[in-house]
C-alpha cells in the first residue's frame, strides 16, 4: 500500500453557544450544544474500493488531539485549533474511495424540533415512525440545520458532492435519528471542509416557546388523562378512590403467591424464595411454600422521573420553588438543578412534602390492586415495602460508581476477573452489603449486572495492553496452545518475534483459527467471572437466589455463555424487548443454560400519541400497550420455564428526559402512571386480565392470550427445504434460463413479509443449481418500482435486491452465525452489485440484473463461487440456506422485506434458516 502522506483538513467552525463546544474523544468529535443537547460526529468510516469498510480499531482522543489506526492499516491524526478547526490527516489510504460520517440526533427533536437541508423548507421531525426509515436521501446534500423548540439551531455542512441521509431508526425499534453523509475521496484533492455552527434560527421569536407546562406535560397536543388545572389535579385525590375501590384482585398469600398452591403441589416452605422443578414445570416458591409468579415493576423508587432544569429554565412554564415542601421534589445530590415534576405534583396533590415511605406505601397498595406482586430492578426497598410484605429484587455490589469494580474499556458492564485487586474488591463488597441482607425473607434474589456486552470480548481483549490482567491471561493461553511463535503467527497471520510482544500488541482477529481461539478464551473468561461471583456470593448468603445478568437477546444468543452461566446462577434473566414472542428462541436459551428457569427482566411499550412522550417500542393507544403486555406475559408464562417478568417502569420518564443523560435523556411513556400520578386506565384494564389469571395460564393449562395483530405474531414460516439440481451445461449469467434444470421455482409470496407495514405487489420466485465451481442463483422479483438501489458494499441491503444466507457446518444448530456462515448481498440497482457481508475477504461474484418488459419486475442472476462460501460441494449434500427479498422506493432506501423461510433476525441468528439439497 503506497504512502500518500495525505492531509484532509476538516475545519469545524463552531459558533454554538457556550465555551469550548468541541472536544475530541475516543469515539469522535463531541459537540456541546447547550440546551440543544450533546452530539458526537463519529470519526470517518472508510469505504474501500473492494466494497469493504474500515473502521477505527485503536486510538485515543483527548481534548485537542488524537491518533487512530484503521483495520486496513491506515492511520488518522486529529488535532483541534482555535476557531473550531479540526484537522484530519490520513496516511496509507490509497485503497479508499469515500468516507462516511454519522451523528445521532435525539428522538426528543419531535418535541418542537425542525430540520432542513441547504435552503430547503424547514420541516418538523416526524412525529411517528417513517416507513422505510429514511426521510431524506440525496446527492450533493448541503448544510443540515436542526432547530429545537427554542429556535436554537445547529448546522453541519459536509464537503461538496457528499451524499446525505436522514434516518428515523424507530423503523427498527431504536428511538433515535441519524444524520449520515458519504464524502468523496479524491487523492488528487485531499482537502475537505466541514462546518459546524449555529445556523440561522428557523423560526425566530422574541420569546422561546415553552416546551413543558406547569405539570411537567408537553404543552403541545392533547390526550386522555392530560391534566388541565391545579383544581383538577387536587380533585384526583377523591375521584381516584372510586377507581381503586372498584378493583377486586384475587386473594393471594401474604407474599403475593397462590393460596393453596403449597398443598396442591406438595411444596415446602423454607422461609425464603426459591425455585423448584415440579414434573416438567419450573416454579418459583415463596417463603410460605406457595407458587409465586414474579410480576415485578422496575423503577419503584423515583429515578427516571427526575429531569435536568439547569441551563434550560425557559423550557418550563413553571419550576417548583426550591423552598418549603417543594424541596422534597428535588434530587438531594443535585440541589436545585434536578427536579421531578411527578413528585412536585404529589406535593400539590396531597399538600405535604414527598416521603419515600408514604410514596411507596401508596403505590404498593395501588399496584397490588392491579395484580403486580413485587418490586423489580433499579429500585431497592424501603421500610414501607417491609411493612406491606411486598417482595423485591436487588443487585449485587458489582458496579463501578459506588462499588469500585472497574470496567474493561470498550466492553459495556464487564470487569476483569483475573485482576487480583478486583477480586479483593468483590470480596469486601459482598462481605458488607450481601451479608447484611442474608436473612431478609422479602428479598427474592440478586441480579449481577445490567446488559453486559460479552459479544465484544473477542474483538476488544486482543487489542488491550498488557497492563490488563485479562490480556496477559489471553497471551498465556496462546503460548500454551501454540508453543512456538511461528505457529502462532501462521494461525493468526501475525508477524511477532516473541510471545512477550503479544502483551502490548494490537492483535486483530482475521482468521478462523484466531476466531476459534477467542471463542476458547471467552469460555475461560466466563468460568473465571461467574465462579468468582457465585462462590463469593454463597460465602455470604446461602438463602437467596442468583437471578442472572439481565442479558440482551444478542448477547444471550451464545451457547457457550449460556452453558457456563447456567452452572452458576439459579435463574437466567433476559431483558427481552420484542413484539412477537419467539418461543423457539427462548426455549433454545433455556436448553443451552442447562434447563435453568428464566425471568424476563425488562420490557415495555409506549403510546406516544396518547401521552405526549417519545421513544421506546411504540403502539397506537394505551389499550394497545395493555394488549401487547397480555400477549407477552401469557405467551411466556405458558412455556413452563419462565417464572416471572418485570415491566419497565412504574412511572413515565420525564417529558424532558432522564436527569443522568442531561439534555439527551430517554423520555418514554414507560410507566403505569403519568407525571400527574394518573394511572393509564385503558392499559391497566388489559394488564389486570392477565395478572389476575396468570396462575391458570402458568399452572393449569389455560390457553394463553394471543393478540391477533401481525406485529405480535411471528412471520416465519418454519424450516423449508429447496432442491438445487446440478446444472445441465454451462450457465451464462445473462438473465436467461439456458442450461438451467427444469425444477419448479420456489415461491416467496407477500404473506412472507417480515419487515414493513404492507407487502403491496412485492413477491418473488427463485431457482438454484450448481456445478463444481459455483452455486447459481436466479430470482424473478415482482416490484412496482424496480431497480431502485444506489447503495454499494455493505449497504446493498438498503434498496432493491436479495440477501442469501448460507452455511455448511452444524446444520440444525441455531444461534449466532458461525465463522464459516455467509450472508451474500446482491444489489438490484440499474447495475448489479455484490458483497459478502461477514467474510474475511471479498470474492468477485458475477451478477446481472435485467428489467422485465412490464416495468414492474426484474430478474437477478448470480454465480457465487463455492470458495467464497467456504463450501466444497458434493452430491446429496444439505446446506443451511435462506433468502430475503429487499424492496426500496426511489430515494427512500429499503421499505420492506420478504423472507423465504426465516425471520427478520436472519442476519444475526441462523435458527430459522431453511435448507437446500444439492441433487444430481
Amino acid at each position: 500500500m503506497k504512502f500518500l502522506g495525505s492531509l484532509l483538513a476538516l475545519m469545524l467552525l463552531c459558533a454554538v453557544a457556550g465555551a469550548a463546544p468541541l472536544k475530541l474523544t475516543d469515539k469522535g468529535i463531541d459537540i456541546d450544544g447547550g440546551t440543544m443537547g450533546q452530539f458526537t460526529i463519529e470519526y470517518p468510516e472508510l469505504q474501500l474500493k473492494d466494497g469493504k469498510t474500515s473502521k477505527v480499531v485503536e486510538g485515543h482522543g483527548l481534548g485537542n488531539a488524537g491518533k487512530f489506526t484503521y483495520a486496513n492499516g491506515g492511520t488518522l491524526d486529529v488535532s483541534l485549533e482555535d476557531g473550531g478547526k479540526v484537522h484530519y490527516q490520513f496516511s496509507a489510504m490509497d485503497d479508499v474511495k469515500s468516507w462516511k460520517s454519522a451523528m445521532f440526533i435525539g428522538v426528543e427533536y419531535i418535541q418542537g424540533g425542525t430540520w432542513r437541508i441547504s435552503d430547503g423548507e424547514a420541516k418538523p421531525f416526524p412525529a411517528t415512525k417513517t416507513p422505510g426509515g429514511h426521510f431524506f436521501q440525496g446527492n450533493n446534500a448541503g448544510t443540515l440545520t436542526i432547530s429545537n423548540f427554542e429556535g436554537k439551531s445547529l448546522s453541519i455542512t459536509p464537503p461538496p458532492f457528499s451524499f446525505g441521509q436522514m434516518t428515523d431508526n424507530r423503523e427498527w425499534n431504536w428511538a433515535i435519528f441519524t444524520h449520515i453523509f458519504f464524502a468523496p475521496y479524491d487523492k488528487n484533492n485531499l482537502q475537505a471542509t466541514i462546518t459546524i455552527g449555529d445556523g440561522a434560527a428557523l423560526n425566530p421569536t422574541d420569546k422561546p416557546a415553552t416546551l413543558v407546562d406547569q405539570f411537567g406535560q408537553l404543552t403541545v397536543g392533547d390526550w386522555p388523562l392530560k391534566v388541565k388545572s391545579l383544581d383538577e389535579l387536587k380533585a384526583d385525590v377523591e375521584n381516584e378512590k372510586v377507581y381503586y375501590n372498584s378493583l377486586q384482585p384475587p386473594l393471594r398469600d401474604k407474599f403475593g403467591g397462590l393460596l393453596g398452591g403449597k398443598e396442591k403441589l406438595n411444596l415446602q416452605a423454607t422461609g425464603f424464595f426459591r425455585v423448584e422443578k415440579k414434573n416438567t414445570k419450573w416454579l418459583m416458591v415463596d417463603p410460605v411454600g406457595n407458587p409465586f409468579f414474579h410480576i415485578g415493576l422496575c423503577g419503584f423508587n423515583p429515578v427516571d422521573d427526575f429531569t435536568l432544569i439547569k441551563g434550560r429554565e425557559n423550557a418550563f412554564a413553571w419550576i417548583p420553588p426550591y423552598e418549603g415542601n417543594y424541596i422534597s421534589a428535588y434530587r438531594p445530590e443535585d440541589g436545585r438543578n434536578v427536579v421531578s415534576f411527578h413528585l412536585a405534583n404529589q406535593v400539590r396533590k396531597y399538600g405535604e412534602p414527598y416521603s419515600l415511605e408514604k410514596y411507596q406505601a401508596r403505590l404498593i397498595e395501588r399496584v397490588k390492586k392491579f395484580g403486580f406482586n413485587s418490586i423489580g430492578a433499579f429500585s431497592g426497598a424501603s421500610q414501607a415495602a417491609h411493612d406491606a410484605n411486598f417482595p423485591y429484587v436487588s443487585g449485587l455490589p458489582l458496579d463501578e460508581w459506588n462499588g469500585g469494580i472497574k470496567r474493561l474499556p470498550g466492553i459495556h458492564e464487564t470487569f476483569d476477573p483475573f485482576d487480583e485487586s478486583i477480586r479483593a474488591k468483590v470480596e469486601s463488597n459482598f462481605a458488607k452489603s450481601v451479608a447484611e441482607k442474608a436473612n431478609d425473607p422479602l428479598l427474592i434474589g440478586y441480579f449481577l449486572v445490567n446488559e453486559p456486552l460479552y459479544e465484544d470480548l473477542p474483538k476488544v481483549v486482543p487489542t488491550l495492553k498488557g497492563s490488563f490482567a485479562i490480556k496477559r491471561r489471553l497471551v498465556q493461553m496462546l503460548q500454551e496452545k501454540y508453543k512456538t511463535i511461528e505457529a502462532f503467527n501462521a494461525a493468526w497471520e501475525a508477524n511477532t518475534k516473541v510471545f512477550d510482544e503479544l502483551n502490548d500488541a494490537n492483535l486483530i482477529v482475521k482468521t478462523k483459527a484466531a476466531s476459534e481461539d477467542m471463542h476458547a478464551f471467552s469460555g475461560i473468561y466466563f468460568e473465571a467471572y461467574f465462579s468468582l461471583v457465585a462462590d463469593t456470593f454463597h460465602k455470604y448468603d446461602k438463602n437467596h437466589l442468583l437471578i442472572g445478568n439481565r442479558l440482551q437477546p444478542g448477547t444471550a444468543n451464545n451457547e457457550q455463555l449460556c452453558r457456563i452461566m447456567g452452572k452458576y446462577v439459579d435463574v437466567f434473566s433476559l431483558n427481552y424487548y420484542t413484539n412477537a414472542v419467539d418461543k423457539e428462541f427462548l426455549t433454545r436459551l433455556y436448553n443451552w443454560a442447562g434447563g435453568k428457569p428464566m425471568m424476563l427482566s425488562e420490557f415495555y411499550w409506549t403510546a406516544p400519541t396518547e401521552s405526549g412522550l417519545v421513544g421506546g417500542r411504540d403502539v397506537s393507544t394505551q389499550q394497545e400497550r395493555g394488549l401487547a403486555y397480555r400477549n407477552y406475559i401469557e405467551q411466556t408464562a405458558s412455556l413452563g420455564f419462565v417464572v416471572g417478568i418485570e415491566w419497565f417502569t412504574l412511572v413515565d420518564q420525564a417529558t424532558t428526559g432522564r436527569f443522568f443523560s442531561g439534555f439527551n435523556g430517554e423520555r418514554a411513556n414507560s410507566g403505569l402512571f403519568n407525571v400527574a400520578d394518573r394511572p393509564w386506565k385503558p392499559m391497566l384494564a388489559e394488564m389486570m386480565k392477565s395478572n389476575y389469571a396468570i396462575y391458570d395460564v402458568w399452572l393449569n393449562g389455560k390457553t394463553p392470550f394471543a393478540w391477533d395483530d401481525a406485529r405480535f405474531s411471528l412471520q416465519g414460516g418454519g424450516t423449508k427445504t429447496a432442491q438445487a439440481p446440478r446444472a445441465t451445461g454451462p450457465i451464462a449469467i445473462d438473465g436467461t434460463n439456458k442450461n438451467w434444470p427444469g425444477v419448479p421455482p420456489e415461491i416467496i409470496s407477500g404473506k412472507r413479509l417480515v419487515m414493513g407495514s404492507v407487502a403491496g405487489e412485492l413477491e418473488a420466485t427463485f431457482r438454484l443449481c450448481w456445478d463444481e465451481r459455483n452455486l447459481y442463483f436466479m430470482a424473478n422479483v415482482v416490484d412496482a418500482t424496480p431497480l431502485t438501489n444506489e447503495q454499494s458494499g455493505g449497504d446493498l441491503w438498503n434498496g432493491d435486491g436479495v440477501e442469501i444466507f448460507i452455511g455448511g457446518e452444524k446444520l440444525g444448530s441455531g444461534g449466532p452465525l458461525l465463522f464459516s456462515d455467509r450472508q451474500v448481498l446482491l444489489g438490484a440497482g440499474k447495475k448489479a452489485g455484490s458483497y459478502l457481508a461477514n467474510a474475511p475477504q471479498q470474492t468477485p461474484i458475477e451478477t446481472v440484473v435485467v428489467p422485465d418488459g412490464d416495468g414492474k419486475s426484474y430478474t437477478l442472476q448470480a454465480a457465487i463461487p463455492w470458495t467464497a462460501l467456504n463450501i466444497a460441494p458434493k452430491v446429496n449434500q444439505e446446506l443451511m440456506f435462506d433468502l430475503a427479498i429487499d424492496d426500496g422506493v426511489m430515494g427512500k432506501g429499503r421499505t420492506r422485506q420478504l423472507m423465504w423461510s426465516g425471520t427478520d433476525k436472519n442476519s444475526s441468528d441462523r435458527s430459522h434458516w431453511g435448507r437446500i439439497k444439492l441433487i444430481p
